[in-house]
């Protein structure tokens, strides 16, 4: 596991085409150039204040004798052996050197004479000529105890120095467990994290490479080795952690070794490493080995022997190591079988010993969903009409993948019934069915037919039941209004007519019983004791009172009698006031 996102941020001095200056007036001055570059060296203030001088290149490993570059007299230039690629200008003292190789690396001596060629003074300057730090790469990674391992690393640099920064400040020890100035390598102790900056540089240039570090988490595998036949396991290209012992300031002498080779040995807290330089970590003061990047090749058998100051040994054990590859990646393949089963295939990729699990819709697959197969093995068969979730999981000792998928049915019926005399029983595709299909049609048309029929008893149930409603509330009232009596006071007033014409008499009610029978005639009690019949109407709601109309018989006004020459016909009319009415 990489801990670190970067930014690679290059500060370069100079360039192969960059153009260097050194002060070389003192006496023992130091110059550096960039290989394939250009140096400027200031030799004098002026050519022109020195009668004569010469300038010369001492031998050396590159330069076998002493060889003169420039001759000069005031601000004549007389030689220059390098003019092909370097100039002198007399008027500043500066010498400068283009296209510069490994061999201008040397020193220099500049001479002074007198107008009479006595030597009145010389000065030396070092020339040092180098690669400049072209590329830097940093490498982290997770190690032992949620330490993080970080490495610097240039392509091409000569001398290079290093310097790290963690979130703006010099690293200190209480962040650093480990450090290795060879190839520059620091362990960060647990839970440091930060913008941590790795610069690198020599006398010409300097390149910083930033990465954010995070803190581990603690993935690595652990291995307890200090019993005897221990077994431990790791993951291909990732690492193991194996605890050798507690400390080794307690044990003269050690060898920890494989099959082949001695891996380290050493004496109490001085460890010589060997054979896994650059893949391993040993920290003797915690008796911690750590092997990252591992392969398959670093599966064997490892032995530990520890001795006594004279040389006896005194403890012997061994340990099994197993490197694995973890579950890469993990595709899920579906695949419909001729009976309308659903084959679904598991498939991991780079894992050894993977185990499966199955769920649908978030539980265990059982065995009514099953046709075939166990929720243990990476292929299984689905039954005909199991749809929904399905979920595949897969893992081993080092990593855990799963994937789902949303399946559907084959597209499968089951039909059960009997064709031309045939009882037909099965899983059939349903678009291409032709068995069944009569008894389906009457099917669904016996299922339309009792729906509308349901519908239309509800219809009926709700009809019959408002109209008994009405007829026993209409039942009701007129009973109600039979049984209440009504008081009226009738006064008959004759209108004189001819005698062809009715005697129309109107009558007020007061004070007279009238009592209506229920039979819906009315008799009408007076001193005379006769009745008349009637026929009842509905109240006008208006005048709230009931209208009676009759044929009075013939006779006479002031002498009844049956040959008296008055007989005028009467009409009486009866109004109905309710008992309501004249209380």
């Amino acid at each position: 596991m990489n801990p670190a996102v970067g930014l690679l941020m290059v500060l370069l001095r100079v360039s192969h085409a960059v153009e260097t200056y050194c002060d070389g007036r003192q006496d023992g001055a130091q110059c550096y150039g960039a290989l394939g570059g250009t140096v400027a060296l200031q030799l004098m203030h002026n050519a022109s204040e020195i009668p004569r001088y010469n300038w010369r290149k001492e031998a050396s490993i590159a330069n076998e004798s002493t060889q003169i570059i420039l001759r000069g007299k005031e601000n004549i230039l007389q030689s220059n052996t390098m003019s092909n690629r370097s100039v002198f200008i007399p008027g500043n003292g500066t010498f400068k050197i283009n296209n510069l190789s490994r061999t201008d690396s040397c020193t220099f001596t500049l001479e002074i004479f007198d107008s009479g060629g006595k030597k009145t003074g010389s000065r030396t300057l070092q020339l040092l000529v180098q690669a400049p730090v072209s590329s830097v790469h940093m490498i982290s990674e997770c190690v032992s105890r949620e330490l993080i391992k970080v490495s610097c690393l240039f392509e091409v640099g000569d001398s290079p120095q290093y310097n790290w920064n963690l979130t703006g400040d010099k690293t200190r020890d209480i962040e650093v467990l480990y450090r290795n100035t060879e190839n520059n390598i620091i362990v960060l102790r647990q839970n440091i994290s930060g913008n941590l900056v790795c610069s690198v540089r020599n006398y010409i240039s300097q390149v910083s490479k930033e990465e954010t570090i995070s803190v581990c988490k603690d993935e690595e595998a652990h291995c307890n080795s200090r019993e005897d036949g221990a077994r431990c396991y790791g993951a291909l290209g990732g690492t193991v952690v194996i605890q050798l012992m507690n400390n080794t300031s307690d044990t003269p002498r050690y060898k920890w070794k494989n099959k082949t080779s001695t891996i380290i040995w050493g004496r109490r807290n001085i460890s010589f490493p060997n054979t896994l330089k650059g893949r391993y970590l040993f920290f003797p003061k915690h008796g911690t080995f750590i092997i990252m990047n591992l392969s398959r090749a670093d599966s064997g058998e490892y032995t530990l022997e520890t001795f006594d100051s004279d040389g006896r040994n005194t403890e012997k054990r061994s340990l099994q190591l197993i490197v694995e590859a973890p579950v890469s990646s993990v595709q899920l393949i579906p695949e419909c079988l001729s009976q309308g089963q659903m084959k679904v295939s598991c498939l991991s990729e780079g894992g050894d010993d993977p185990q499966y699990n199955w769920t649908l819709d978030g539980h265990t697959l059982t065995g009514s969903e099953l046709f075939s197969g166990n929720n243990e093995t990476n292929v299984i068969v689905l039954k005909q009409n199991i749809s929904g979730r399905l979920v595949c999981s897969v893992w081993n000792r080092f990593s855990s993948l799963l994937i789902e998928k949303t399946i559907s049915t084959c597209g499968f019926i089951f039909i059960n019934c009997i064709f031309n005399g045939t009882q037909i029983s099965g899983w059939v595709v349903a678009e291409n069915n032709i068995f069944c299909v009569e008894t389906a049609a009457v099917a669904n048309d016996v299922v339309v037919m009792g729906s509308v029929l349901s519908v239309l008893v509800f219809l009926l149930a709700v009809g019959t039941g408002f109209i008994c409603a009405e007829k026993i509330k209409h039942t009701y009232k007129v009973e109600k209004d039979s049984s209440e009596p009504v008081y009226v006071e009738i006064n008959v007033v004759p209108q004189q007519e001819s005698q062809t014409e009715d005697i129309v008499e109107e009558m007020e009610y007061k004070q007279a019983q009238v009592p209506i029978a229920q039979g819906g005639n009315q008799s009408l009690d007076q001193s005379r004791h006769h009745q008349t019949p009637y026929s009842h109407r509905t109240p006008d709601p208006t005048t709230r009172r009931d209208k009676l109309t009759r044929q009075v018989v013939p006779g006479r006004r002031h002498a009844p009698g049956a040959n008296s020459p008055h007989h005028v016909p009467t009409t009486t009319q009866i109004y109905l006031i309710p008992a309501t009415d004249l209380q």
